[in-house]
């Protein structure tokens, strides 16, 4: 592996500042194509001790209650080697007991509002309660990612279906799981996790068999018992012992292996009608309560759950399950338990998307969500590595905070507007056209320079579904599987992280818990291009809990760029927006591009992430109202809006209504940005559009009339709506002048620098501790 100096050695970080490097390892084999690798399981089990630092404690849901961080730590369960291996977040754990650094890196200082900071180890002391909605999913089990994997028919050799399995299949699975770390669970935990969140292991999985076919008597139950799985059965009650297309098992062979305590029966219906929504009301009671009384009659206990055959069902339908008495119904949706509308329209993967569900399993106790502590003090640190022929620049260190724009602009555009020190670009927003200027992005979206959620919508969301989501908060940061159906609201977003600030969704995860994923676990993502060689960006953190974005200069896949990043002491990676959008910025320089050319920019984009280095930033000069403007629009741009502002300004010319272009844009933002910081409602209600008209003119009349300052009508008359003032007695602005621009750009001048982070340094910790605990 051979380093380059970094291109800026003033910011580069000294050598007490960064642990030695270690020799890269050996290249590894690739894991299992349809599991990630058994390593994971022990990265897991040390990491998860270093999360409990940051615990995310439901505190009440009941409706209007806010949702408290609170600080649970386990010291006596973490060594101190462990705790040196990571300071940031062992700093965090340790001195939580003390009272002299009370506010290091907390969420809110002094604990929950109302309350003392807790000191408790026992976050059960904060659960929310059970709800009394029977088929209610607990808040808990929302923030796990359980799969449940179904099943048909076993077969020896070959086929019938597609959703048949053979036996050497069904061996390769199981092998799987056992690879990944993963733990099946019976359907008994696996409910009491979803109604009351009761712990599971870190990675579990349920494994379910529809239809009760022989096949599953004679290949899967030797394989089960083997392996020691359990697992549920799910049997329709008119085909037992029957022969149609296939053998099915009888009630004997039922109770052989209900008796050996590995397999539980469940009802699926009496003749497995195709489509359960199209009964008549007699018809549909009788598949769905006499096949359970008929079941229990058989086997002598309570039948407690419920698979719809082909997964159909409606409001009707589930009406007549809880008449039944069942308490959990499976579909055939794709997805995580915990994501489930509620717990009788319960998610499953089928057999072939194991290897997704492998990937996203994790189960975190009561209270803890997958939060890791960032330690955003560390300065920015610039290198470029080769690593196995891979040249790759990186950044690490600093505070972060992302952009989502009005249009695309290349990244040091926005660097320059949001006075960053460097940045990346972002995730993968909808249309790839070049030319294009939409900001739409795939999935949802909330960023620092707006402030504003963005749902994703619907025919993007179910295409990301299991991608990573990226949440961040102040000094945190957390990694989760992106579901539509819970993640798509701000509010249930704030359930697992109640001060985020900025999310999107990734493309696929690289590194997940300090471990490459393979080739066959990049494609469960589904994410078209990630086999495609070309410049790779990633964004994520590093063992040590500092951030780390990157670019690789020399083409390649996502595997193999995952591979490199496992060398690079990368705890957490994600993929960003590659090829021709592959853009990283450092001041002026551009230190890689999509393009050829090194000094060429990169593809603009809608999405970025600036990177502040808070041990500089807060000496940075203020940019003039002139900078702002300019800076406000594409480069392409910029200088006919700096020529046609001085212009105004020399008297030379006038905007008049009816004008139209870049400028009026830039003025348009700057009217939204001084409204933003006054706290008022944007004057422009239908947005900028780069038209001098009616809302524009109306707007700027506060900045040229001194009527207007302390005219404050509200109610109906409002042309728009009763949030703003009606100067419809006022004169209207027909021009903008030297004045007019004048007075908006004195307005500007007052405002605030838009820097998107808090560039505060931590007080009850000097910077020499910091360093001295790397």
């Amino acid at each position: 592996m051979t380093v380059q100096k970094p291109r800026r050695g003033g910011n580069s970080r000294a050598g007490a500042r960064r642990p030695a490097k270690r020799p890269a390892p050996a290249r590894r084999s690739a894991p299992s194509p349809n599991a990630i690798n058994a390593r994971y399981a022990q990265q897991q089990k040390r990491s998860r001790l270093f999360r409990r630092a940051l615990v995310l404690l439901a505190g009440g849901f009941a409706a209007g209650a806010a949702i408290p961080w609170a600080i649970a730590y386990g010291r006596q369960h973490v060594s101190s080697d462990m705790l040196a291996s990571l300071p940031v977040i062992g700093k965090l754990v340790s001195q939580a007991e003390d009272p002299s650094t009370e506010g290091l890196l907390l969420p809110r200082e002094g604990g929950v509002e109302g309350t003392e900071a807790s000191n408790s180890t026992d976050p059960l002391s904060f659960a929310p309660p059970v709800s009394e909605d029977l088929y209610e999913i607990y808040p808990w089990a929302k923030q796990s990612y359980v799969p449940s994997i179904m099943y048909h028919d076993v077969v020896d050799y070959y086929k019938q279906v597609w959703f048949d399995t053979t036996v050497d299949d069904l061996r390769r699975d199981f092998e799987a799981i056992r690879d990944a770390g993963a733990t099946p669970i019976s359907i008994d935990q696996f409910y009491a996790h979803l109604r009351e969140g009761a712990e599971l292991p870190e990675k579990p999985i349920l494994l379910t068999f529809d239809d009760g076919y022989m096949g599953q008597y004679e290949f899967a139950y030797p394989l089960l018992k083997e392996f020691n799985y359990p697992a549920t059965f799910f049997v329709q009650t008119g085909f037992v012992g029957v022969f149609t297309s296939k053998d099915h098992f009888t009630w004997d062979q039922m109770r052989e292996m209900e008796s050996e305590g590995l397999v539980t029966i469940e009802p699926h219906t009496i003749n497995h009608p195709p489509d359960l929504r199209e009964l008549d009301d007699a018809k549909l009671e009788r598949e769905l309560i006499e096949s359970k009384r008929i079941m229990e009659a058989e086997l002598g206990r309570t039948t407690n759950y419920l698979a719809y055959p082909t997964g159909y069902r409606d409001e009707r339908v589930i009406e007549v399950a809880k008449q039944a008495g069942y308490k959990m119904a499976f579909t055939m949706d794709k997805g995580f338990a915990g994501q489930s509308p509620n717990l009788l329209e319960v998610q499953r993967f089928n057999q072939y998307k194991l290897g997704e569900a492998l990937v996203g399993a994790q189960a975190y106790p009561p209270g803890e969500g997958a939060v890791y502590a960032v330690d955003t003090t560390a300065p920015v640190d610039v290198e470029t590595l080769t690593i196995d022929d891979v040249e790759i620049s990186t950044l690490r260190g600093g505070r972060f905070a992302t952009v989502h724009a009005d249009r695309r602009y290349n990244v040091g555009t926005l660097v320059k507007r949001y006075q960053a020190t460097a940045g990346i670009n972002g995730s993968f927003f909808s249309i790839p056209w070049i030319n294009s200027a939409s900001n739409i992005m795939v999935g949802p979206v909330l960023s620092s320079s707006t402030k504003i959620f963005v749902p994703g919508r619907p025919k993007d969301n179910d295409s990301v579904r299991g991608r990573p989501m990226v949440l961040i908060g102040k000094d945190r940061m957390s990694f989760v599987p992106f579901h539509p159906e819970t993640m798509n609201d701000l509010f249930d977003i704030q359930k697992m992280m109640p001060d985020v600030t900025d999310l999107f969704v990734a493309g696929a995860w690289l590194i997940k818990d300090g471990e490459a994923l393979s080739e066959a676990e990049i494609d469960s993502f589904n994410l078209s291009s990630a086999a495609e060689f070309r410049p790779r960006v990633f964004f994520g953190l590093d063992l040590y809990g500092i951030p780390i974005y990157g670019v690789s200069q020399t083409h390649v896949n996502s595997a193999i760029l995952a591979e490199v990043l496992a060398k690079m002491n990368v705890q957490e990676a994600i993929l960003l927006d590659s090829g021709f959008s592959s853009s990283l910025v450092y001041g002026e320089d551009i230190l890689a591009t999509g393009h050829a050319t090194a000094e060429q920019p990169s593809r603009p984009v809608p999405h970025a992430i600036m990177i502040y280095d808070v041990n500089e930033i807060q000496n940075q000069p203020h940019l003039t109202a002139m900078q702002q403007l300019v800076s406000s629009v594409p480069e392409e741009e910029q200088l006919i809006v700096e020529r046609e502002l001085n212009a105004v300004l020399r008297g030379d010319r006038v905007f008049r209504l009816g004008d139209g272009g870049a400028t009026i844009y830039s003025l348009q933002l700057a009217l939204e940005s001084i409204a933003r910081d006054k706290g008022e409602p944007s004057p422009l209600i239908s947005g900028p559009d780069g038209a001098f008209g009616n809302e524009v003119a109306r707007a700027l009349i506060p900045y040229v009339n001194p009527e207007a300052v302390n005219y404050q009508p509200f109610g109906p008359s409002s042309p728009y709506d009763t949030q703003l003032p009606d100067y419809s007695e006022l004169p209207s602005v027909t021009e903008i002048d030297a004045r007019t621009l004048q007075i908006v750009m004195d307005e500007m001048d007052a405002l605030p620098p838009p820097v998107l982070v808090d560039t505060s340094l931590p007080s009850t910790v000097s910077q020499a501790q910091l360093e001295s605990d790397r």
